[in-house]
């Protein structure tokens, strides 16, 4: 059966996404390929994250978009710079993406991915029942009534315990990204199933780009070639004590890359 693997926050880092998807042809042979946003801002190389996703795409790979909240604005700067491109009242991230894909003359290519992720605010599967989003859920209220807004932004305040804590797991397994963590996190029942897979490793910060693979319940991680900004041994995420969930850092057939 053809397995799903979630690759989380992209971010721009082309050539981290070109080294997983070389990867994936022997970890994950003919899976399907979940992108679950955040695709080309703040990075280096957002060319080549079109690049690689249209090459591989022509080759035959299955690759889905989800929404992240970065696409809205990357569109939206997109469509204020026109056909030509322009930057001056752009700010500056904005502007250095928008003349990078113009330079490689893909601005049209970069708003058509852009249009494709913000149809798909989600993505759902089942054996086991698993939904993609990019950051997650309101804990009280559940999936089906958390707003598209907050599934796409939810993130604690310093201080407080992280949504998926008090998460009741009732809608099966979450696989999301947005907050940058120093590993993967993976939550799990008593008796081992995933709950929540947290996957955005801040690759465009210098620390790993993460891949999660549904069914075999295994990461991949490839090292960031970025430079690193502050100290990832302290993007943790604090068990409280009256979780219920067993926090594993990395699901036991972990592979890293260096």
């Amino acid at each position: 059966m053809r397995d799903t693997v979630v690759i989380g926050d992209i971010h721009g880092c082309g050539e981290e996404l070109q080294s997983m998807f070389d990867r994936l042809r022997t970890w994950a042979r003919d899976s399907r390929i979940i992108l679950i946003g955040d695709l080309l801002t703040k990075g280096p190389r957002p060319d080549l994250v079109i690049e690689e996703i249209l090459a591989r795409q022509r080759l035959g790979w299955r690759i889905d978009l989800v929404c992240g909240n970065h696409e809205p604005r990357a569109l939206a700067a997109l469509r204020r710079a026109g056909p030509d491109g322009r930057t001056n009242e752009l700010p500056p991230r904005l502007a250095e993406m928008v003349d990078i894909l113009a330079d490689a003359d893909l601005l049209d290519d970069a708003q058509e991915l852009l249009r494709r992720a913000m149809r798909t605010p989600f993505l759902r599967g089942r054996n086991p029942t698993w939904t993609t989003v990019h950051a997650g859920v309101d804990p009280e209220i559940g999936f089906k009534r958390t707003p598209q807004k907050v599934r796409m932004t939810i993130k604690s305040a310093p201080g407080e315990d992280d949504w998926w804590w008090n998460y009741d797991g009732k809608d099966g397994l979450l696989v999301v990204g947005h907050k940058p963590l120093s590993r993967p996190l993976i939550l799990r029942r008593p008796d081992g199933r995933a709950v929540v897979a947290a996957i955005d490793t801040g690759c465009v910060y210098g620390g790993f780009l993460t891949a999660y693979r549904i069914g075999a319940d295994r990461l991949l991680m490839v090292p960031s070639k970025q430079r690193r900004q502050f100290n990832f041994r302290r993007r943790t995420s604090r068990r409280p004590n009256d979780s219920a969930w067993r926090a594993a850092s990395a699901a036991p057939a972990r592979k890293l890359l260096r």
